[in-house]
């Protein structure tokens, strides 16, 4: 089904938000099978750093990390189409939802053996995605404009937080290990987030002037820039934690932190309810909550956690 289809779908049926938790599914679905598939070609490549053009020399020559990636580049586009349809604080916890489907691929398909404390903070991570999924208000409003200065204030601190977990977590001086995994996952989904409100803006001019004549006055603006950007520190800093670290750790650690910062921004730029009314806003401070234990539970002990170290 083409996304226009999926669009027309909507309107006749009057329910956007339905739609667009469709739309996230399949791009969880995509990002899912982009993960695999980088993880094994980097695998069998030199060690990558996160450097733009480092990075495209190592990979350039491996056709399954290519293949990886344009998965990844769908699911990219399939959430933009996502945000058009729903607020964030629906499209989020679906997409985080779908790394249930990737710790059991990493685990059958990767090898990835995991000790107690990776296997702890695991659990309460994809407890604080179910936590966080389930308190997704339904009804919630899609957003018609992007107050600037809330934009900024967002934006600056996060920018600032994301590039400092990241270079401390790819630093060469820094001794490979569980709290090097949640530098690297963390600065990564920080960057990964505010690519995500970038993209939110975006979708927001989309939805607001249209498609098409949204696209183009958003070019105008630094939002999609802003958005590749991000998007790309966030990728070269997820490549190199994704060759040093578990498939399952690494994208669940760096897709809840993006989720949870995104759900942040859209609270504070976007006028979306960070802690939706009744109970599940209990849901969702559990769920936050548990994403704070599972890394102090990681950082805490600082033995790699390299797939050959992790051995049950």
């Amino acid at each position: 089904m083409s996304l226009h289809l999926i669009a027309l779908a909507s309107n006749a049926g009057g329910n956007r938000e339905v739609a667009g938790v469709v739309v996230a599914i399949f791009s969880a679905a995509l990002y899912n099978l982009g993960y695999v598939l980088e993880k094994q070609a980097l695998g069998e490549l030199p060690a990558v750093r996160a450097h733009p053009v480092s990075l495209l020399r190592t990979v350039a020559n491996s056709p399954r990390w290519l293949l990886g990636f344009s998965a990844m580049l769908g699911g990219l586009v399939f959430q933009l189409v996502a945000l058009t349809m729903a607020p964030v604080s629906v499209v989020q916890p679906v997409l985080a939802g779908g790394l249930v489907g990737l710790v059991i691929i990493g685990s059958a398909v990767l090898d990835e053996r995991l000790g107690w404390r990776q296997k702890a903070a695991l659990v309460l991570v994809l407890g604080a995605v179910v936590a966080i999924a389930i308190s997704a208000s339904s009804g919630g409003r899609v957003a018609q404009r992007v107050p600037g200065n809330a934009f900024a204030g967002v934006v600056l601190p996060v920018t600032v937080l994301g590039l400092l977990a990241s270079w401390a977590g790819v630093s060469r001086r820094a001794k490979p290990g569980q709290l090097e995994l949640v530098l690297v996952a963390v600065g990564a989904g920080l960057m990964y987030g505010l690519g995500a409100v970038a993209e939110k803006a975006v979708a927001t001019n989309m939805v607001a002037d249209g498609d098409v004549e949204g696209s183009v006055r958003s070019l105008t603006t630094v939002y999609p820039w802003l958005f590749l950007a991000a998007t790309l520190v966030g990728m070269l800093v997820f490549q190199v934690g994704l060759q040093r670290h578990p498939a399952s750790l690494m994208a669940t650690f760096s897709n809840v932190t993006a989720s949870v910062c995104a759900l942040v921004g859209a609270s504070v730029i976007f006028g979306e309810l960070l802690l939706p009314r009744g109970w599940s806003s209990l849901a969702r401070l559990l769920g936050f909550a548990a994403v704070a234990v599972a890394i102090g539970v990681l950082a805490g002990e600082r033995q790699p956690v390299t797939e050959e170290a992790v051995t049950s």
